[in-house]
Parts: C-alpha cells; sequence; structure tokens
C-alpha cells in the first residue's frame, strides 16, 4: 500500500465503523422509543420529517448542492420515495414489534427481493447464475439464525411480516429509482 492510499484507507476503516456504530445506536434507541410511546408509524414519520429538516438546511446553507429539478423530475422521484418511506416504515414496525436482532436478520434477506424484483418486472434485470446462487448462503444464513438451539425455528410472524415488507418496497425503490438516477445524472443541468 502507498502513502497515498492509507489515508483513504483509514478514512474508509473510519467511515465504516463510524456507520456501524451510528446504526447500532439507532437500532438500540429506535427499539427504547417504540417500547415508550407505542406509536411506531409516527416514529417513523417524525424521523422521516427530521430527516427532510436536515436535507433543507444542508441545501439551505449550502453545504449540500441543492438538486435542479424539473417539476417531471420531482414526478418522476415520487414512487421513489413512497417505497422508501415504506422500506423505512417496515424496518421500524419489525424492530417494533420484535427484537432488533431478528429484524436486521430478515433484512439481510434483501438481496433475495431485489433479485426477484430485478427479473419479475421490466426491463427484466437477469443477473448471471453465480450471483444467484449466492443468495443460498444468505438466505440459509437467515433462517439458520432464527433457529433456537433445542427450541426449533422461533418467528415472529408480525416483525417477519414487517420486515418482508421493508425488504419488498427496498427492492421496488432499487428497481425504479436506477432508471431515474441515469436519467437525472445523464442532464448536466441537474
Amino acid at each position: 500500500m502507498s502513502k497515498s492510499e492509507a489515508p483513504s484507507s483509514m478514512k474508509l476503516v473510519l467511515l465504516v465503523v463510524a456507520w456501524y456504530g451510528g446504526n447500532t445506536f439507532y437500532n438500540i434507541y429506535n427499539k427504547k422509543s417504540s417500547n415508550m410511546i407505542h406509536a411506531h408509524w409516527f416514529l417513523a414519520a417524525v424521523q422521516l420529517v427530521v430527516g427532510i429538516g436536515i436535507s433543507a438546511v444542508l441545501w439551505g446553507t449550502g453545504i449540500r448542492k441543492m438538486p435542479n429539478l424539473s417539476s417531471a423530475d420531482i414526478a418522476s422521484c415520487i414512487p421513489i420515495g413512497l417505497f422508501a418511506c415504506l422500506a423505512h416504515g417496515g424496518s421500524v414496525l419489525a424492530a417494533a414489534v420484535g427484537a432488533v436482532s431478528f429484524q436486521q436478520i430478515v433484512k439481510a434477506c434483501e438481496p433475495a427481493f431485489a433479485a426477484v424484483v430485478g427479473i419479475i418486472i421490466p426491463p427484466a434485470d437477469i443477473k448471471p447464475m453465480l450471483a444467484y446462487l449466492m443468495l443460498i448462503p444468505i438466505v440459509g444464513g437467515v433462517g439458520l439464525a432464527c433457529v433456537k438451539e433445542g427450541k426449533g425455528v422461533e418467528i415472529n410472524v408480525e416483525a417477519f411480516m414487517y420486515a418482508s415488507m421493508a425488504n419488498a418496497a427496498a427492492a421496488l425503490k432499487g428497481k425504479f429509482g436506477s432508471s431515474v438516477t441515469k436519467s437525472l445524472k445523464a442532464d448536466a443541468s441537474k
């Protein structure tokens, strides 16, 4: 590794550690908040509103460049935003009604949902067979993680349904979002 690579490698390590730390902190306190107020959809909505507020501040202060979107661009982003909201809401609800660890286990199956969505929604996005074969250890790992020693498989059905809803919404967001992102990036004025 050269000296020029060292700072970027260290920065990457620090960013990954910060992301995992922040994610852990978020999940723990999200569960505590859900247990205190028992208004899970409200909690998810407030989190999204706070995110919108932070974006507005970043754009308003010039820290982040505000996108130059036409009304047609905004209209094309609406379904993606709705899928993002459903994915977030499903994740919050899954953690609220079940164990955070179980929610994370089921959410690990998101690549399988993305693969199915990529195949069934036109234009079909067919990956190499090896990519689909790599989903077997993911799904198998999720199944294995649900097995409790001496108790067999223990699944919180409600948490599983919400996490699966989040996975499906995230897969749809990715499918529809990729074409919108490509068209927006192709337009240099954006």
